[in-house]
Order: C-alpha cells, then structure tokens, then sequence
C-alpha cells in the first residue's frame, strides 16, 4: 500500500512574497486600511497614505529577504503577515501626526509673545473691548494683506477669536482657531486633515497679527 504523506506543501519565497503583496491589491486591503485609521484616530484622508506606505514598507523587507517564513504557506497566512504589517505602519503614522500636531500647537500659541497674549485675555472692560474691535475693523480696512487667507476671512476670524478669548475661553489658540475657521468660512475642512492645518497656520498668524497691531494703535497693550 502506498504511503501518502500528510506534510502540507511549503511555498517558496516567492510564493510567499507574491501572497503577501497580492493582498494590497484587495478591496479587503482598501478597507483595512479605513479600519486602521480610525483605531488609531488618523484623519480618514489619510488612509491611502496608509495603505501605500505600508506596501512600500513590506516590498521594500520582502526584497531583501532570502529565507522562507516558517510559518506562511497558504493565503490566509499571507494575508495576515500583510494586514498585521499595515497595522503597524498605521501605528507609525498615528505618532508622527501626534507629534506633528503637538509642535503646530506650540507654534501656534508662540506665535505672539505668551505675555502679550495673556494680557489679551484679561482685557474684559466693555469700553475698551469696543474700542479694540473699532481698531481691526480700521486695520481690516486699510493695513490687512494676508497670503494665507482671504482677508474677509482673517477679518472675521479676528472679530471671532476675540470674543471668544473675551468670553473666558481658555483653550489653546489652536484649538480656538480651528473652531473659529469652521464656523466662519464654508471652504474649510470639516476634519483636522493635513490640508486643514497647513490653512489654519498660515490664517493664524495673519489673525493674530491683526489682533495685536489693533490692539497696540488702540493702547489696550
């Protein structure tokens, strides 16, 4: 009788190697790259970033490898080796738009000097409020060229950063002006995507430029 052996058949390398990149070919691929963004909470505009650095990244060790993994001999091992290597450039991504985040919120508020900003925050006398919003309306009008937005737009930002700090609003100048952007202006981005804190810098320090030059000429600092 003859003997059949029960031993499953062991993929080459490069069987192994066309698995694992076939699966960034997949709609499940697509998908996973989604699902990853939003367990690591990266912007959703950046899942394709995901997904095509994450295929780079394994062409790239897959291309230096010379021995077979042990373990990788059908589709569904492949499939997991390439998800698991996605996971873990979404995770690499996630930190770097954190700390991208983290230094755009710290430049954001050493825009102007932390002394001058914080005297701004405690002028609360009505007179001289009104005083101050008479003064960028005159700077709106006549001094105001900004590159990084249109200037109805730092106009209004100004206006709205200014009641906001007024009213006792605390948080960073950052945070504040993603908020005031999205309520003034219908052209900003919904999500705190790339696009949307590239705008939001350049609008920031033209807004607050105008709101210390206003409120220098109106003697509030």
């Amino acid at each position: 009788m003859a003997n059949f052996s029960s031993e499953p058949v062991r993929w080459s390398l490069s069987t192994q190697i066309s698995a694992i990149l076939g699966w960034f070919e997949t709609r499940e691929s697509v998908v996973w790259s989604e699902v990853c963004c939003r367990r690591y909470g990266i912007p959703s505009d950046m899942a394709g970033d995901v997904h095509s650095e994450s295929w780079i990244k394994v062409r790239s060790a897959l291309s230096r490898r010379s021995e077979q993994f042990p373990q990788l001999h059908d589709q569904v091992s492949g499939n997991r080796y390439a998800a698991r290597s996605m996971q873990r450039t979404a995770i690499d991504i996630a930190r770097t738009v954190r700390r991208i985040e983290s230094r755009s919120q710290v430049m954001d508020d050493q825009l102007l000097d932390p002394a001058v900003l914080e005297q701004m925050r405690q002028v609360d006398d009505s007179v001289t409020i009104e005083r101050w919003r008479r003064s960028v309306v005159t700077h709106a009008r006549h001094d105001l060229n900004c590159s990084g937005c249109p200037n109805d737009v730092v106009f209004a930002a100004a206006l709205k950063l200014l009641a906001l700090m007024q009213i006792g609003d605390q948080g960073s100048i950052s945070d504040l002006m993603y908020e005031v952007l999205q309520d003034i202006d219908d052209d900003f981005p919904a999500e705190k995507s790339d696009a949307a804190r590239q705008r939001k810098s350049r609008c920031t320090r033209c807004v607050l430029n105008l709101l210390r030059d206003a409120a220098e000429s109106a003697g509030v600092l």
